[in-house]
């Protein structure tokens, strides 16, 4: 019996590993998420007596016209129609992340600018969390949580140019565009506006999907990868077409090093690009053919940033990442192969000619890659240092790294702080948008001063003649137009033609208008039909 007993124990095939949670990456998601909430939530505390905080910090007159896109969507809407334009026009489906949190609101019976904040939260978790899974994937353990840490809150030194007063170089104005632009940064992406971060954690998850194809293809990974490039193309569809030539030129540095994929794969790394045609032919049609979101097309202004200011606003997470590509080229590195050829070809593709002039739109996201390999930059140059040194330079650069996400965050509590009256509506405009807003019709069109028509679509619904330096087409003109009628010395048939042929059914009149010196008052054709302190809301007469 002996005999027969084997003399070693046979060994039971090793069990596959079960997959943590990334717990460095959970609490990091979820404390990016409450300090981005947390200016905000000092604003509503310490808002001044008579005001009522207007629920936005950065870029204020955007965000303000998110919020009328998600009032129609919690009206049922999912076409966007333009409130802030005169001109009639039909609905087209544009802005529908902003319909999609919208159509939340209304089911879940939100208040929009609570619905708005969620849709912020929500992206800083879903940014933090893809941008780990790609970090995870990519690099090595000891570098994962300085990549992320890059990524989220990584920066430039924008700062000096302001300090030293934005002096020309080579004829080139020097701006600090990491304190503008929050689609330079992740952390400024999260605190601003929703839309941006969301989109980058849907090129990430979409990157990461396709890397998944090249790989083994399998249905999952084509039906997700797939569904978040159709939803990446409904939110900013230019990117399609960016993150298409970002992958063929990272399948050519592969073949260059040797590696040919089959082309069973290469036909399947095509299927979610071909998922999103259909939406990409529909956005094409309507800037191009329907006359409103053409002309409005044509007041963008997203025109290529100055290189030097684009330059000195990436800061050193640009030169670390230089040196993180250089690295990825020497080392043959196929997975960051990927990164390495992103920042390149977005520099080309942003000085390069633009049909819908939306050069700066290619940014996005760009951060990303620059994030990480800026990570193994930094790890290659302390690696020669002992442990603590290393420790230390790294933590001293990173804190350079981050100096412009630590001053927006400033700026934001300067904000909440209540030191700029912009951040604020006075009580008597607030009660009487809110009054509208129960009491207005459907076809309604208010006058008003542009700062008011700023905010009547997205806090009453009520659409404006003027109100929007972009979606209100012809802005300057009917700013013109504006003050050329509302006048001290103006006759009654000039004032009702004007209102007439441009549909205003309302008139808006707060300390702004009065400044006109325009007297509704003593217009027999104009009724009052609310007055709350300094705003009387009027009535056009049939």
């Amino acid at each position: 019996m002996a005999a027969a007993l084997p003399l070693i124990r046979p060994v039971p095939p090793p069990s596959a590993r079960p997959r943590h949670a990334p717990r460095f990456a959970l609490v990091f998601a979820i404390a990016v998420a409450i300090a981005s909430l947390v200016p905000y939530l000092l604003a509503y505390l310490w808002t001044p007596p008579g005001h009522h905080f207007a629920g936005f910090f950065f870029i204020a007159d955007d965000a303000t016209t998110y919020l009328a896109k998600m009032r129609q969507g919690a009206q049922g809407s999912w076409l966007w129609n333009d409130p802030y334009t005169s001109e009639a026009h039909g609905g087209v489906f544009l802005f529908g992340f902003y319909l999609l949190f919208g159509q939340l609101a209304g089911l879940l019976h939100l208040p929009l600018i609570a619905a708005y904040h969620l849709a912020r939260v929500s992206g800083a978790i879903a940014l933090v969390l893809s941008a780990d899974r790609l970090c995870r994937r990519l690099l090595a353990p000891e570098l994962r949580r300085l990549a992320l840490a890059l990524v989220i809150l990584g920066s430039g030194v924008g700062v000096l140019a302001q300090v030293a007063g934005n002096p020309s170089i080579f004829g080139s104005k020097l701006e600090a565009l990491d304190l503008h632009l929050p689609e330079l940064s992740g952390w400024y992406s999260i605190l601003a506006i929703p839309h941006f971060a969301w989109a980058t954690a849907l090129i990430i998850v979409a990157l990461l999907g396709l890397l998944e194809i090249a790989d083994r293809p399998r249905w999952q990974s084509l039906a997700v990868t797939s569904m978040a490039l159709i939803a990446l193309t409904a939110i900013h569809p230019q990117m399609i077409p960016v993150l298409g030539i970002i992958w063929c030129a990272y399948q050519a540095v592969l073949a260059w090093w040797g590696r040919r994929p089959g082309w069973r794969a290469l036909a399947a790394q095509t299927v979610p690009f071909v998922a999103t045609i259909p939406l990409l032919a529909y956005n094409a049609w309507i800037l191009f053919r329907d006359p409103t979101i053409a002309e409005w097309a044509r007041q963008w202004r997203h025109q290529a940033p100055g290189p030097l200011s684009l330059g000195l606003s990436l800061g050193l997470p640009l030169l670390l990442g230089i040196a993180g590509m250089v690295l990825a080229w020497r080392r043959r590195d196929q997975g960051l192969a990927l990164l390495m050829v992103w920042p390149p070809l977005v520099f080309l593709l942003l000085y390069l000619p633009n049909v819908a002039n939306i050069q700066r739109r290619l940014l996005d996201a760009l951060y990303v890659p620059l994030g990480i390999l800026a990570a193994v930059g930094l790890q290659a140059l302390v690696h020669r240092f002992n442990p603590v040194q290393a420790r230390r330079i790294k933590a001293a650069l990173l804190t350079v790294c981050c100096l412009s996400s630590a001053i927006v965050l400033a700026i934001a509590l300067r904000f909440a702080s209540g030191a700029f009256a912009e951040a604020y509506i006075s009580n008597d405009a607030w009660h009487a948008m809110q009054w509208l807003s129960a009491h207005h019709q459907p076809a309604d069109r208010a006058l008003s001063s542009p700062q008011a028509g700023q905010l009547l679509p997205a806090w009453s619904g009520v659409s404006v003649y003027v109100g929007h330096y972009s979606e209100t087409l012809n802005y300057f003109q009917k700013l013109r137009n504006e003050a050329a009628v509302l006048r001290s010395d103006a006759a009654a048939s000039t004032v009702r033609s004007f209102l007439s042929a441009n549909g205003v059914t309302l008139l808006y009149w707060g300390p702004d208008e009065a400044a006109t010196g325009f007297q509704p008052q003593l217009q027999p054709y104009l009724e009052p039909v609310h007055r709350d302190g300094s705003v009387t809301i009027y009535r056009v007469l049939p």
